[in-house]
């Protein structure tokens, strides 16, 4: 889909008559949230000198927005989350008058655009956006950009093309192997970019700049991890993911032999991390076989399964394709090759009930006692795009908050569902409060 709307026009600096070309200002908004959001989308400028064109400045201070005298031949960034969007949305009130082009994407903007442009946002960026971020570039210099959506027509082509590593940046993000998910789960929008996988060459040049820093600690993104390179849902295949993991491991330090492409091109990195956050795995796809191979190369001594809920019933709603007893299955095999086992959940569901809960938590209680577990709970928060975009969560009873945090006086379970609960909160008050028409959609 092209761009759409009225151009935005540059307008140059003059001096005795005479006029001086400056270089467009592109100000790159950075929270905690989405710091590793930007290199790989500056990447595709710098591999193809774009970046040299502009002024690109960095923006990780509140007190920064209130000091930059933004006008209206600047450019500034936003890259975020639902949860997160009312944060944003009380610095574009503050910048909006001045004229900059504010120009938004991440997560929530892929799921819907109506409320973001409400908010403000004159360039929404739909999709993996590293081709669409150099054609918008392309756009500023010519003067073309039109208010409206970018969106990319590729998505492997640009997954391989260009790695998260920008001068701009020191930080190096985790590597994205696997872009999106063949699962439509009602909580997730995740989906809406279709499964594609990152080739062993694009990873090896990753590799190869983590060694020229003399990085250490490599690790990987991907939704759905022993599900790297398979051809359908539910599949592994553990060749890809060896490939992969015995690239990052010289011989000697696993007492490997490395054959095949990755023959004669090991890196040997101090600490190589696969299968927990942000590369977490589904509860069916854990094989004895895969445990193996993680065993024989990763450094995490636990791996992250997403387990969402111990309801039968409440995982077909979601249609997650597993079940409880699979999710035990899961924790069985992983113990039984040496990894604990660290437990995803996710409270608060549309329709939850207290019988739900109580059995959730004796779930956790009966796998802890019997095998290495731990728990990490969260707070469902509906995402735009998802199956549940506009159902309300469901919250905890005082005296279901104090069964939960027993959990955690125990030792068992992580509590971040508290701090999930508050941006629930905080999130649908101001929604109600500023964009009522949007929060009475919600159910």
């Amino acid at each position: 889909m092209g761009v759409q709307g009225a151009i935005f026009q540059k307008s140059p600096l003059v001096a005795e008559g005479k006029i001086i070309d400056m270089k467009k200002r592109i100000f790159i908004r950075v929270f905690p949230f989405n710091i590793l959001s930007y290199p790989v989308l500056l990447n595709a400028w710098e591999k193809n000198g774009v970046d040299k064109e502009f002024d690109i400045k960095i923006i990780d201070k509140p007190d920064l927005i209130e000091k930059t005298a933004f006008n209206k031949d600047d450019v500034i960034l936003y890259s975020f989350m639902t949860p997160f969007l009312p944060l944003v949305h009380s610095e574009i009130e503050k910048i909006k008058k001045s004229g900059v082009l504010i120009v938004g994407g991440g997560p929530h903007i892929n799921g819907e655009q109506e409320l973001a442009r409400a908010v403000g946002f004159d360039i929404l960026f739909v999709g993996p956006a590293e081709e669409s971020f150099l054609r918008f570039g392309s756009d500023l210099l010519d003067n073309k950009v039109r208010e409206g959506i970018y969106r990319s027509s590729s998505q492997d082509d640009n997954l391989n093309s260009y790695l998260p590593i920008s001068k701009y940046f020191k930080t190096i993000p985790p590597l994205e192997i696997m872009r999106g998910c063949r699962w439509k789960c009602k909580y997730c929008n995740t989906h809406l970019n279709r499964a594609a996988f990152r080739n062993l060459d694009s990873i090896r040049a990753y590799f190869e700049e983590m060694q020229r820093r003399k990085l250490q600690r490599v690790n990987f993104i991907s939704p759905s991890a022993m599900e790297f390179g398979a051809v359908k849902a539910r599949q592994t295949d553990i060749g890809q993911i060896e490939a992969v993991l015995k690239l990052a491991r010289s011989p000697h330090s696993r007492g490997g032999a490395i054959s095949g492409s990755a023959a004669g091109s090991a890196f040997d990195f101090k600490l190589v991390e696969y299968g927990i956050f942000p590369s977490e795995i589904r509860p069916d796809t854990v094989c004895d076989a895969g445990m193996k191979i993680l065993k024989k190369y990763v450094s995490n001594k636990a791996v992250t399964i997403g387990a969402q809920s111990s309801s039968d019933a409440r995982l077909k709603e979601l249609r997650r394709g597993h079940s409880a007893a699979d999710t035990e299955k899961a924790v069985e095999i992983a113990n039984a090759n040496g990894f604990l086992a660290n437990l995803d959940f996710i409270i608060g569901y549309p329709g939850e009930t207290a019988r739900e809960r109580t059995a959730l938590i004796e779930f956790i209680k009966r796998l802890t006692g019997k095998y290495r577990v731990k728990t990490h709970l969260h707070h469902f928060f509906p995402l735009p795009g998802s199956g549940f975009a506009y159902r309300l969560p469901s919250f905890l009873s005082a005296r279901e908050k104090e069964n939960f945090l027993e959990l955690k006086k125990d030792g068992i379970s992580k509590v971040g569902w508290i701090g999930n609960e508050r941006q629930v909160i905080d999130y649908f008050d101001w929604l109600k409060n500023r964009f009522p028409t949007f929060y009475e959609r919600y159910h």
